[in-house]
């Protein structure tokens, strides 16, 4: 069985690792697993944490657990892609908000079930992951590269999580564990002001949308906490998945909402786009918000580049 290192965002979903870790650590000392606890202290901390552990791993074999929602995963992804050990594997009890990325895998939130998995799992699994890198046609000086497992937002679910993260209701609610009706507040706010914006997809041939209104680069088939975004998604499968949904008049762009809250059958309305690859190039003008797995990009006229790339999980 490998060494556990066990990384644990005690503020994730609004209170829920804070539950979820005592379970867990009870669930783990009962079977007597050893591990290793670190606990985040503040914003970016589980990069280092997992930066740390990467590094000092030697010849050991560390599985790397992660307690808190799918920004926390992001972070401990992207610090042990810097660290000396990059592929040590990641194991993801998943406490937070949205839990995306668990979704998709159909992981359990039960702490006995994943503490029984742990100890029945004798190798990786390789997910696909994507690798982006991110400028600013109007800022130089603007540079962004990054891990992500679950999305890069780019419009109206990018400017709901701005909203949000930006909102002095979503810490009042979250103090009464109420946070999600803070996104869903926003959400509909967000629906009223978000503007369209001009795209360009930069390959073979380049492909022009005047009336973009949400661009999504998605590895996942949901985002915003269980929206089917794209639903043919897979993480098992080395595919990258740009949506793109152009604005119809409002009462289409209602009936699309509704289809992509229930049905899933949006992708063959003539306002959705979508183009795979291995690698995809897309910049987009004037300036708008960004998301990437969860986390507020702030406003930026972005360019961007993505590619396919993998990481081992201990799913």
């Amino acid at each position: 069985m490998p060494n556990f290192s066990i990384i644990i965002n005690l503020k994730a979903g609004s209170g829920a690792a804070a539950q979820a870790w005592p379970l867990l650590k009870t669930e783990l000392d009962h079977q007597r697993i050893d591990y290793t606890p670190y606990f985040t202290e503040y914003s970016g901390h589980a990069i280092e944490l997992a930066k740390k552990i990467g590094d000092t791993a030697d010849d050991d074999f560390i599985v790397v657990i992660v307690v808190g929602g799918d920004g926390t995963v992001n972070q401990v992804l992207n610090g042990l892609e810097q660290s000396a050990h990059p592929e040590t594997p990641i194991a993801y009890f998943p406490a937070g908000s949205g839990n995306d990325f668990a979704r998709s895998l159909q992981l359990t939130k039960n702490a006995p079930t994943f503490v029984e998995n742990l100890q029945k799992i004798h190798r990786s699994t390789s997910l696909n992951v994507f690798k982006i890198k991110l400028g600013d046609r109007a800022d130089q000086a603007y540079q962004q590269q990054k891990y992500l497992i679950n999305n890069f937002g780019v419009g109206f679910d990018a400017h709901v999580v701005h909203m949000t993260e930006h909102s002095p209701l979503k810490a009042k609610l979250n103090r009464l564990h109420l946070g999600k009706f803070a996104y869903v507040i926003n959400l509909i706010a967000v629906f009223k002001d978000q503007q369209t914006y001009d795209l360009k997809i930069i390959g073979e041939q380049v492909e022009e949308f005047k009336q973009a209104y949400l661009v999504t680069l998605t590895n996942i088939p949901y985002f915003g906490g269980g929206v089917n975004i794209m639903p043919t998604a897979d993480p098992h499968l080395h595919d990258l998945n740009l949506v793109v949904i152009e604005k119809p008049s409002l009462p289409k762009l209602l009936q699309l909402f509704i289809r992509i809250l229930t049905t899933g059958s949006h992708l063959k309305d003539p306002a959705v786009h979508v183009f795979k690859g291995d690698q995809l190039k897309y910049e987009i003008t004037p300036k708008q918000f960004g998301q990437m797995d969860g986390e507020d990009m702030g406003a930026h006229q972005f360019i961007v580049e993505a590619s396919n790339a993998s990481h081992p999980f201990w799913i």
